[in-house]
């Protein structure tokens, strides 16, 4: 897929441009999504089939933590793949984990902080809770793609990025989430088929929704990063500066 044109795409356009670049780069986002869920979902399995977190509490810290540090790796390494290939670049699963590993730990502190912010937003009331989520959303994407950024100044770049947008960019959320609920609850329609006929299907169920995941997950990342563009041309003229950068004598 020729790299996307830099200029203003309306919410219909981000998500046509994130299904093209998904499936472009599926086999490389799949790469990247296997390394980052798979563990942290084999070990929630287990847990859930043999007696839950209270159980095996010890397993339920480690499958916790590995999970945040895997997530953050992933999201980062698709965040750059997929821009890679917004400006007309390949960049390979290995490079861009590689890459990816080397912002660690802002990336933790990153995803442990907006997750307080957005958490105590919900608890004091759900409009805030979700007015902090949509301003938020870019914070991951703006910390991989300008570094060197603090997780603090990911967080303010991601809300002034998104000031008269955050109804865009929840949107955009929202609709790549469908694409990973709508087959979850097929499944759990089918499982719940499967029950009443007699058929166990409580760990067929939890193998299946994994799977998904592997394959849904890498599309909000990457609508997440289109949208980042999208916002980028709107407010700066990101199209002109990368002329400019690219005219420039060496």
């Amino acid at each position: 897929m020729a790299a996307p044109a830099l200029r203003p795409l309306s919410t219909g356009e981000v998500l046509d441009v994130s299904f093209g670049l998904y499936r472009s780069l599926f086999f490389t986002l799949v790469v990247v999504t296997t390394v980052s869920r798979l563990v942290p979902t084999v070990l929630g399995i287990y847990l859930n089939v043999s007696g839950g977190v209270l159980e095996h509490w010890v397993l339920g810290i480690v499958q916790f933590l590995v999970s945040i540090i895997l997530n953050a790796l992933g999201v980062a390494a698709t965040t750059f793949i997929v821009s890679g290939a917004y400006l007309g670049q390949e960049i390979s699963a290995e490079a861009a984990l590689h890459a990816a590993w080397g912002l660690i730990g802002r990336l933790i502190l990153l995803s442990l902080m907006t997750s307080l912010v957005i958490g105590v937003g919900v608890v004091l009331l759900i409009v805030p809770g979700v007015i902090l989520l949509s301003g938020l959303l870019l914070s991951t994407v703006a910390l991989v793609l300008e570094q060197p950024l603090t997780a603090t100044g990911a967080m303010s770049r991601s809300w002034e990025l998104t000031r008269g947008f955050r109804g865009k960019a929840l949107l955009t959320l929202l609709v790549a989430a469908l694409l990973l609920l709508i087959p979850t609850m097929i499944v759990g329609v089918l499982a719940g088929i499967a029950t009443l006929l007699g058929v166990p299907s409580q760990l067929l169920v939890q193998v299946l929704v994994g799977v998904l995941q592997i394959f849904v997950y890498p599309f909000m990342y990457v609508a997440l990063t289109v949208l980042y563009y999208d916002l980028r041309v709107r407010k700066e003229g990101f199209d002109l500066e990368l002329l400019a950068t690219a005219t420039q004598p060496v």
